[in-house]
């Protein structure tokens, strides 16, 4: 009898075994692939991605200016990831052109989205500070997904409207402010809930000028735009300068890739509002006595249509001349005179000086003997008289500037081009304002504000002719769509695409617990793959020890055939 051949009998065997085994590591590999799959979705189905940096993220500025309330929604992209100072990309902003709504106004291009009055007039109102406040948060919530609201902040910024009021009130509003703000979604510090100064207003909006037009982020150095800001309160003036001067309002800042000196002014009492009612005051100061039926003090102003009539509440306007101030007159008595009765005479000379006297700030007995030596003067003093501005020594390195907020949205009334020159400013204000009786008809938006476009047009334009000279500078309207709080968002939420020393990044606490647990996750699954196949995907391997195994394995060789 043959011996039975062992190494021939345990082929077939031993593929067998290595079959089982390939089997089982696929098995188990499908399990933990599996789990890994299920793990992720989890945590791509809450919204957060925790292994890739957010490349995007938004920010909300609130501006509570003087006339009203208003809020912008700002979409960014990272430049070049957190290195060194590159620049965010904004890839949109809302409101836009395409945003509807309950609280849009019209077919507008300035402060379409706003609640009005201001939330100065709201000291002591509650409700007044929240019924403003909290529709514009949620009309802002829209425009940001639901699972990126804990990582956007919102920053509510006043203005000139909150900086005239007394500190103790000015406290009182953004107090109530905080509370609505913090039963938001939007994340917030209390810093960034705050009063700008009238130098951070003026920084904001030529940063958001200059950011929007490409001049920074360049790797060669750029000429920088300068910036003429008007709004119902204050006007803003910024510009480069070559040297740096010892002067309270002259900063230095580095955004982008060059450092810039730069000289920002903010004029209070040189807004559109503020300008016209100083030249209520004016009149009354100048003009006769005169009592309305009922009793009320009357001033006739030049650039008010025929037809305009109206009560008005003016601060200083006593109308007393020497011989009443020596009558029997008390303090009490004069103040009844802060009632007035506003009726229209139009004049369109008087109209004029009236409105260059705003512009340059002259007394009030002299606006009309204003004369074209009057214009330009060397240094041009704020109301407070502790500010000189001359923009003949400052302006010389900057040949273009741009006139945004109440100078473009007076050209876009008058439908004049972003370039047009001041004559033809002049020539549309006559027409305008020669239409008898009343002009304010004809002019679209809030009525409110239309009847004194015959005291703004001609005020506008005195500002840039006659108090800041620059006539001979190129002088662009616009664009509509440039608003100082696209430079607040940039600069307060500088923490989001800045490199600091602990490579800050977009992550909220939210946002690293899901990274940490999903990482402790992906550590207990790799441990039990480990464990798995060492322990129990361990295969045997072929030995001569295995062969003297006294087993009898079935062969399937064929035996040799006998011969007969």
């Amino acid at each position: 009898m043959e011996p039975r051949s062992p190494s021939k009998s345990k082929v077939p065997i031993m593929g067998f075994i290595y079959r089982n085994g390939a089997l089982k590591i696929g098995l188990t590999l499908l399990v933990i692939l599996l789990l890994l799959s299920v793990g992720f979705y989890v945590v791509l189905r809450s919204g957060n991605n925790p292994f890739i940096l957010k490349s995007t993220y938004f920010t909300v500025v609130v501006d509570c200016g003087s006339t009203g309330t208003r809020v912008s929604v700002y979409e960014w992209e990272l430049n070049g990831g957190l290195r060194d100072r590159n620049l965010p990309v904004l890839i949109r902003s809302y409101p836009d052109n395409s945003t509807n709504g309950l609280l849009r106004k019209g077919k507008c291009q300035y402060h379409c989205i706003q609640t009005e009055p201001g939330l100065d007039k709201f000291v002591g109102n509650s409700s007044g500070v929240r019924a403003s406040l909290e529709p514009l948060i949620l009309w802002a919530e829209q425009w940001v997904p639901p699972e990126r609201h804990g990582d956007t902040p919102i920053f509510v910024l006043a203005t000139a409207g909150l900086r005239r009021l007394s500190e103790k009130d000015a406290i009182w509003v953004l107090d109530n402010v905080e509370a609505v703000v913090k039963e938001q979604a939007f994340m917030y510090r209390k810093s960034s809930i705050r009063v700008l100064s009238g130098k951070e207003e003026a920084y904001y909006g030529w940063v958001a000028l200059n950011y929007k037009m490409g001049n920074f982020n360049k790797s060669t150095r750029l000429p920088t735009l300068g910036l003429l800001d008007l709004g119902g309160s204050s006007l803003q003036v910024v510009a480069e300068i070559d040297e740096p001067e010892e002067d309270e309002l002259f900063m230095r800042s580095k955004i982008g890739s060059f450092e810039h000196r730069i000289l920002a002014y903010s004029l209070p009492e040189f807004g559109l509002n503020e300008a016209f009612d100083r030249t209520i005051v004016t009149l009354s100061h100048s003009q006769a006595l005169r009592e309305s039926a009922g009793g009320t003090l009357e001033v006739s102003h030049p650039c008010l249509g025929s037809n305009f009539v109206q009560n008005y509440t003016c601060r200083g306007c006593f109308g007393l001349t020497s011989t009443d101030s020596e009558s029997s007159h008390s303090q009490e008595q004069r103040n009844e005179f802060n009632s007035i009765f506003l009726v229209g005479e139009p004049n369109w000379e008087q109209c004029k000086l009236l409105a260059r006297a705003a512009a340059i700030n002259s007394s009030s007995s002299e606006w009309s003997r204003l004369t074209d030596s009057s214009k330009c003067k060397a240094g041009w003093a704020s109301l407070s008289g502790s500010k000189m501005l001359n923009l003949k020594q400052i302006t010389h390195p900057v040949e273009r500037f741009h006139a945004l907020s109440g100078f473009f949205a007076i050209y876009a009334t008058l439908n004049l081009s972003s370039r047009a020159n001041l004559t033809k400013t002049w020539e549309r204000g006559q027409q305008l304002c020669s239409r008898s009786p009343d002009y304010s008809s004809s002019i679209p938006g809030n009525q409110k504000y239309a009847a004194q476009y015959c005291f703004r047009v001609p005020y506008l334009a005195s500002l840039i002719e006659d108090a800041l000279c620059l006539a001979d500078k190129e002088i662009i309207f616009g664009p509509g769509d440039i608003s100082w709080t696209l430079g607040a968002a940039l600069v307060e939420g500088e923490f989001l695409w800045l490199s600091s020393k602990d490579q800050t990044n977009i992550i909220t606490r939210k946002n690293r617990g899901v990274i940490s647990s999903s990482i402790y996750l992906f550590i207990v699954l790799l441990c039990l793959l480990f464990i798995v196949y060492r322990c129990q995907v361990k295969l045997p391997m072929p030995s001569k020890k295995a062969a003297a195994v006294g087993v009898s394995l079935p062969s399937y060789i064929c035996p040799k055939r006998r011969p007969n």
